[in-house]
């Protein structure tokens, strides 16, 4: 009785206290936020191996799914396919996944590392040739058009100022950075032993992902109600769907147009062909912006070899990407995604702001997620009220009728069209008169 009696005072009290608990923490947290930043980071460091582990096995797990659907496939004299096999199937996929990782991964630093530091090497090397020949271009370019002679002028200008500040980073700086960058690479130290600890955790997260997932849903049924659980269950599906579909998908994307790009660049007798070809493949890898951030200095190491050539190459990478956009593109990742061309190029500029090159890669995938979450949620919403889910009915709504959920829509057009005129007045009825005798 007495709990009635005072139930929306203690629920008061116990709002105002919760607020002020949260007020307390959140000026604690501003206050301390550079050690926590500082803490964050050290923890950052700590897991690292764990966090390449996670990242290979979320690469890996769809090939292991492949090769044990193809192991199941094997007749088996009719015998049914107990848990056991299915354990042994497993591991013979995480396996066979893990070796080709290892392998493909060790081919491409023995084959393009050594390759890419020569081509570098030539570069610098051969730099003020090179700035040279495009001088003799361009002078030759304005023999031809004297018009154009005031601007050449200033864009030499322009460009002699870029020429003395490029040199002296390639001759002095570009050669001690791209060393050290390398021999960090490739020696022993922090980077490759996250990585070769990452392998072996990704190898106990492949065998364990069953169990894994299992502890999940366990703890989740117990901290929330069935209908609750089911709903996160649904969303974490669709959600471990919408990634692995979209980075897996873009990873073999790269692949592709890195090899078209590599074998055109051959053909065309582009030079830095390889460097090249990783550059552009790399990049991909970055929706919409990404063929633009590594199509630059490509061209710009052709510009400086032979324009000519740099043309061709501007007009092959427009084929390319075009090819990759219309064809092979769709082809892999199909409607992964399903957001509209606008709002992935609004997430891809928030995500490069805040988290760079990360960003700009994983913020489709979440932007994917978060649309689809507001839009099913909305969906419902309006299945409740009566009204329609379709986009294009609201695209032609005029309003809705609060009593009878009518909807009246007009043209697209009805906004420019001139106002009707008004319909002419009804005339009065006349008066009946006596009827006439006959």
């Amino acid at each position: 009785m007495f709990r009635e009696k005072y139930r929306t005072y203690i629920n008061w009290g116990i709002t105002v206290v919760l607020i002020i608990f949260a007020g307390i923490a959140f000026y604690f947290l501003f206050l301390r936020w550079n050690g926590i930043v500082s803490s964050v980071k050290t923890l950052e460091g700590i897991l690292a191996p764990v966090s390449f582990g996670l990242i290979i096995a979320f690469i890996l797990d769809s090939l292991v799914m492949t090769i044990m659907r193809l192991l199941a496939r094997i007749p088996r004299g009719g015998r049914p396919l107990t848990p056991r096999r299915q354990k042994v199937y497993r591991a013979i996929g995480i396996v066979v996944s893990e070796v080709v990782f290892v392998a493909v991964i060790t081919v491409l630093i023995r084959s393009i590392v050594p390759q890419v530091t020569d081509s570098l090497r030539t570069l610098i090397s051969n730099f003020d040739r090179y700035v040279e020949n495009l001088n003799t271009w361009s002078e030759s370019i304005l023999e031809d058009n004297p018009a154009l002679k005031p601007y050449m002028e200033n864009l030499q200008e322009q460009f002699s100022a870029v020429e003395e500040r490029l040199a002296t980073f390639l001759k002095n700086d570009l050669l001690t950075l791209v060393t050290g960058i390398t021999s960090r690479l490739l020696e022993a130290g922090a980077y490759v032993y996250n990585f070769l600890i990452g392998l072996v955790v990704s190898i106990y997260l492949l065998f364990s992902k069953r169990r894994l997932l299992g502890l999940s849903k366990k703890l989740l049924f117990t901290l929330a109600a069935p209908a609750q659980s089911n709903a996160v269950l649904r969303e974490a599906r669709n959600t471990l769907r919408v990634f692995k579909g979209f980075l897996v998908g873009k990873l073999l994307d790269s692949i592709i147009i890195g090899v078209l790009c590599f074998l055109g660049t051959m053909i065309l007798r582009i030079p830095y062909s390889l460097l090249i070809s990783i550059i552009v493949g790399v990049t991909n890898i970055i929706p919409y912006f990404g063929p633009i951030i590594g199509a630059v200095p490509s061209a710009f190491l052709v510009l400086l070899l032979d324009p000519v050539k740099c043309l061709v190459f501007v007009i092959f990478i427009i084929v390319l990407q075009q090819i990759d956009g219309n064809v092979i593109g769709p082809k892999i990742l199909g409607g992964t995604t399903g957001v509209s061309s606008l709002g992935v190029m609004l997430s891809i500029l928030v995500g490069g702001g805040l988290y760079g090159v990360t960003g700009m890669i994983l913020c489709v995938p979440t932007y994917a997620v978060i649309y689809s979450l507001i839009k099913r949620s909305a969906e419902k919403r309006l299945k409740k009220k009566g009204l329609p889910t379709d986009t294009q009915v609201y695209v032609m709504l005029d309003e809705v009728d609060p009593d009878t959920l009518a909807l009246r829509t007009r043209s697209l057009a009805a906004d420019d069209a001139p106002e009707a005129a008004p319909p002419p007045a009804a005339k009065a009825p006349e008066p009946q008169g006596k009827k006439k005798k006959k």
